[in-house]
């Protein structure tokens, strides 16, 4: 019996089953919503992952959480390469609308939380980073609630062009300000600037790199082969994230870059950015939400006080802002400005990420700008699906996007 025993290995959680885990409670978490449609499922699964969580009933353990990041990269890769296809670099400098709309909620988004956090007792770095980080939004809740509810339309595609836009000049401010934060802290001050110019640059390059190698490969395909498309797509997002993770780069930017490049170098016979997930992409976001959830500290939250939350009307604030005075100098009129706002004001996964990055890079800087950030987006996922839903049925754009038979087979 005892030399049966040493063949039964210890007991300890793996990638698999905290990925079979987040699928299964995720799944349970939409059905619910569905039944008594009082949220969205985004809000679903964030709740089941906070109750089944670490601080919750600790189904999902922390070593089952670090165990599911690389999903979790996965999914913020492929969410940011499409954003990053709806911006033609060329289309993107002629649309007056998006530029000086991304441009001035993203000057005022900065401004505004800058000063706020520094009013708040805290450095000039730390606040600036935090500004930086603020301009970004979430790009995983604008598009898993325009697919849920089927928005097309105006207003859906300016709200997509923006959040790619936030999480693009987030990154760069963010990339400017990190070597100010980092002079005082290392001994080498070329240093403090060299090491964020590789992780903006080096992820830049790998990016358009993984573009440029996907479109060659698509442009050989024939009609039979265009079902290898996804294939090719998940493959270079893959390659490029794992680069930038062995090569110390951004795996937050180089897939938006990638998506961007793709975009410009693609012709009608490549076509990789009208490639769709289909259902496949559920397995993504079921798992990024309720990972989401399941990471809320809510005692963590309790103690940072009222800070992100003032921090959160500002920035809500302030993009509003943004968007409405822009609005004057374009097409956009007051229900659309309303809803754009709305769409762009979730904030996630490039802030947490940005929010790691400093944890690496200055440990103890980053521990004062992650306690504001979490704070602020553990609101805003709380608060950003509501928000979408809203703007979607505001503007009229949900159900815009229904399959052709639908409409023509049910009159009804």
């Amino acid at each position: 019996m005892e030399a049966f025993l040493t063949y039964i290995p210890n007991l300890h959680p793996n990638a698999m089953l905290a990925f079979g885990m987040l699928l299964l409670l995720g799944v349970t978490g939409g059905l619910i919503a569905n039944r008594i449609h009082l949220m969205p499922t985004i809000t679903a699964f964030m709740l089941l992952g906070l109750l089944t969580g670490p601080h919750g009933l600790g189904l999902i353990t922390a070593d089952m959480l670090k165990d599911a990041y690389v999903i979790i990269d996965i999914a913020l890769g492929l969410i940011l390469y499409k954003l990053g296809n709806m911006l033609h670099p060329e289309a993107m400098l002629r649309s007056k609308r998006i530029m000086l709309t991304a441009i001035l909620e993203s000057l005022l988004t900065f401004a505004g939380v800058t000063f706020a956090v520094k009013f708040l007792g805290n450095s000039w770095t730390v606040a600036a980073l935090i500004g930086a980080i603020a301009i970004s939004s979430s790009p995983a809740v604008l598009v898993h609630v325009a697919e849920e509810m089927r928005a097309k339309g105006t207003v859906t595609s300016l709200a997509k062009s923006l959040v790619a836009m936030n999480n693009l000049f987030s990154f760069i401010v963010f990339s400017a300000v990190l070597p100010f934060a980092m002079a005082p802290e290392t001994s080498a001050a070329s240093a403090a600037v060299l090491v964020p110019a590789y992780r903006l640059f080096g992820a830049t390059g790998v990016g358009i790199f993984a573009a440029w190698c996907a479109v060659r490969i698509a442009r050989v395909f024939r009609e039979q082969d265009e079902h290898y498309r996804f294939v090719v797509v998940i493959g270079a997002v893959m390659v490029t994230l794992g680069v930038c993770s062995m090569l110390g780069m951004s795996g937050l930017f180089a897939p938006l870059v990638m998506g961007i490049a793709t975009r410009w170098f693609e012709s009608s016979k490549s076509n990789l950015s009208k490639v769709g997930f289909g259902e496949g992409g559920d397995l993504f976001f079921i798992a990024l939400f309720v990972l989401a959830g399941a990471k809320i500290d809510l005692p963590a939250l309790m103690m940072a006080g009222i800070a992100p939350v003032l921090l959160v009307l500002i920035r809500c604030a302030t993009k509003t802002a943004g968007v409405f005075i822009a609005s004057r100098f374009t097409t956009v009129d007051n229900r659309q400005a309303a809803a754009a706002s709305l769409l762009i004001i979730p904030m996630a996964g490039m802030a947490i990420g940005l929010a790691t990055t400093l944890n690496k890079l200055l440990p103890g800087t980053g521990a004062q700008v992650s306690a504001l950030v979490f704070g602020m987006v553990a609101v805003f996922e709380t608060i950003g699906p509501f928000a979408a839903t809203r703007a979607f049925t505001m503007c009229g754009e949900a159900g815009q996007n229904r399959p052709a038979e639908q409409g023509e087979n049910n009159p009804g």
